[in-house]
């Protein structure tokens, strides 16, 4: 070990150049070469240094890694250059045809073979990292792509990025931008979440949102503790630096101590390029993080440049997205779970099995006829996928595993939460219990609903306190939540609630008094009558007395209210228990204000047009951005057919977008959708 120097700025520069390589070996190289008691040991002389020397302290110190005091909000940071999406493709024949269209583009001078980069997507947060004279100085989400979040406190926690660019003693680039995604590989998450069940926190559900949940962390400290991971994958600004290939920035990224996604590979001509597609996605379940495609370019930056780009994405880029995971298990059991307008679904209980990122024990069976109709049956080995690589769902039974020991499943005659008969609606395949008024799992669901950010918006009223408030017998429907006042000791009595949390509950409660009508109608979960419908509705009658006393046709002449919609609203209306019900809550403060009809503007580029939105918006929720329409004079939408005019596509925009391409329909990106509004 060489001699420690006494001066204390010597001392500083020694330590800081020691750490730096030891942390490259150990996250980036995966080869420590020291142990973790000589690292230490190592890192706390420099904490201490810099607390007796604070003007030694810079930026790109090592201790910087470790978080820092909380803060209020993110701030917005605008891109040099815009952070463009992928156009998608998800066929070979589609990558073959992007191919023809790219060297139809260059012309004479393409070869007959480009020369392409293929590597892995990988399923995590899009970040840019802008280093300035070789220092990190900005970290930012992709955002809209135009303008993200600041995030920059919480991106010098992630271990195996450089603070500073190694250079190897040559000069930095003035400016450079380095993009790529942040993930937590597999092993990372499983230790995350062991952590947060032992510390009596929810599990993450994937390490998707869990990235971008750390990401965003207002508390850095949170974020430092957190196995995240950065991978570069391409530039934006880059000043003081010249590469000639793509090929040749993923080099360049290394040597400044970047970390590259494995399975990275030049290709010479398409043939080449679909080959490696299939070796990547062979080789997907072995990946140390989740993948859900990967991303051919073109290598030559020269020939880039020429290509260009359309108004959302790169002439010269696309990706290639893989069918959902899928794996086999065993089909322990089916149970029934009852919904809050009654309805009986079968859920399969499955032996735990690892698929798309997630450890997935249960997954829906949907009804009745479509157990029948994949004949599904209890013992069988099952197929199962995540639908969009989120719900889990059974796909098919594995008939040739099948011993003769499987039993058919048989629906119940008797709703298993309540005892009350069920019955089939005619013309539908959903089996209800017919007790809507007491059944016990018809008014949890109810209440959770009511209470929910969608409906009545109740802060702090989680599914967890409904159960116990039923259970214990505190409200027996959702009108007795406007006479919890009277129960404030019973209230303040349960788990983890206390005299504080019940006071902000019985707070937010109040709020809630002043809802907007159509909240209300929509969190009383009236079968048909969506977010969507239920703000119709209102502003149509313009009153809740109005609605109340519609007919059937006064009802269907309300815009996309047609007559099952109708009979719905006309038969809850009618029933006895749901009058008194709603007699009870203006009884409880509840105001039930007359609807506010505001005039879209004439001029609105959206007055009379259908939209859809679809993918992650950053600027503002799906809900925010349909009400943004409807504001607007337009009709939002769900599905995507010809009718429809255009097209809002946030990240991770997949099958709707797909269609809207097939039909013709005008695609917005959010920057283009937030200027039309």
């Amino acid at each position: 070990m060489s001699q420690v120097s006494e001066d204390p700025p010597q001392r500083w520069r020694e330590l800081v150049a020691a750490l730096r390589r030891h942390n490259h070996s150990y996250y980036v190289l995966d080869r420590p070469t020291i142990s973790d008691r000589e690292y230490d040991a190592m890192f706390r002389e420099l904490q201490d240094l810099e607390v007796t020397h604070p003007g030694l302290r810079t930026s790109d110190s090592p201790t910087q890694r470790v978080g820092g005091a909380p803060l209020d909000s993110l701030s917005k940071f605008a891109h040099p250059t815009p952070m463009l999406s992928l156009e998608n493709s998800y066929d070979s024949q589609e990558v073959r045809d992007w191919d023809e269209r790219i060297r139809k583009q260059l012309g004479a001078d393409a070869p007959g073979e480009l020369r392409f980069l293929v590597e892995p997507k990988l399923d995590g947060i899009a970040l840019e990292l802008i280093y300035e004279e070789g220092v990190l100085a900005v970290g930012v989400t992709r955002g809209d792509g135009e303008v993200g979040q600041l995030v920059t406190t919480n991106v010098r926690t992630i271990r195996n990025l450089p603070l500073r660019l190694a250079t190897e003693g040559e000069r930095p680039p003035s400016r450079i931008a380095v993009r790529g995604e942040v993930v937590i590989p597999a092993a990372g998450f499983r230790r995350l979440n062991q952590r947060r069940v032992r510390e009596g926190l929810e599990p993450y559900v994937n390490a998707r949102n869990a990235t971008g949940g750390l990401v965003r962390n207002l508390d850095s400290k949170i974020a430092a503790a957190a196995p995240l991971r950065f991978y570069a994958h391409s530039a934006g600004i880059a000043e003081g630096v010249v590469y000639p290939s793509q090929a040749g920035f993923m080099g360049l990224a290394r040597s400044y101590g970047f970390e590259t996604a494995e399975g990275i590979a030049e290709c010479q001509g398409i043939d080449s390029v679909i080959e490696h597609l299939g070796v990547i996605e062979g080789r997907r379940a072995a990946y140390p993080y989740d993948i859900d495609g990967a991303v051919v370019k073109v290598n030559s930056i020269p020939w880039q440049e020429e290509l260009g780009f359309r108004s959302r994405a790169p002439r010269w880029a696309m990706a290639f997205k893989y069918a959902a995971e899928q794996a086999t298990t065993s089909l322990l059991a089916i149970d029934i779970q009852v919904g809050r307008t009654g309805v009986l679904t079968p859920v399969a209980r499955l032996e735990p099995v690892f698929v798309g990122g997630v450890m997935v024990s249960n997954a829906t069976l949907h009804n009745e006829e479509e157990l029948e109709r994949k004949d599904i049956r209890v013992g069988d080995f099952v197929v199962i996928q995540r639908a969009g690589d989120v719900i889990p769902q059974v796909v098919r039974p594995v008939l040739e595993q099948r011993s003769g020991k499987e039993s058919r499943f048989v629906f119940p005659s008797q709703c298993p939460e309540c005892g009350a008969s069920v019955a089939r609606t005619e013309g539908e395949v959903a089996i209800r219990c017919t007790n809507s008024a007491s059944c016990p799992a018809q008014v949890r669901t109810l209440i959770q609903h009511f209470v929910s950010r969608g409906a009545m918006d109740i802060d702090g009223f989680g599914e967890k306190l409904v159960e116990q408030l039923l259970t214990e017998g505190v409200i027996t429907n959702l009108a007795d939540i406007f006479f919890l006042e009277e129960k404030r000791n019973a209230l303040a009595s349960l788990e983890r609630m206390a005299a504080k949390s019940a006071d902000n509950l019985l707070a937010a409660i109040d709020v809630s008094r002043r809802a907007e009508s159509h909240r209300i109608l929509f969190g009383l979960g009236i079968r048909h009558v969506g977010e969507t419908s239920a703000r119709r509705l209102l502003r149509h009658f313009g009153s809740w007395e109005r609605l109340e006393a519609a007919s059937q046709i006064e009802l269907e002449g309300c815009e996309d209210i047609g007559p099952i919609v109708a009979a719905a609203i006309l038969e809850w209306f009618e029933r006895d228990e749901n009058r008194a019900l709603v007699a009870r809550m203006r009884e409880g403060g509840v105001l039930f204000p007359d609807a506010l009809v505001v005039e879209a503007p004439v001029d609105s580029p959206f007055a009379g047009k259908t939209v859809v939105v679809t993918g992650t918006l950053t600027q503002m929720g799906r809900k925010e951005a349909k009400e943004a329409i409807e504001a607007a004079g337009g009709k939002a939408s769900g599905s995507v057919s010809a009718k429809t005019d255009f097209l809002v596509a946030g990240e991770k925009a997949g099958s709707k977008l797909a269609k809207a391409q097939s039909l013709g329909v005008t695609v917005l990106d959010e920057s283009t959708f937030l200027q039309m509004l």
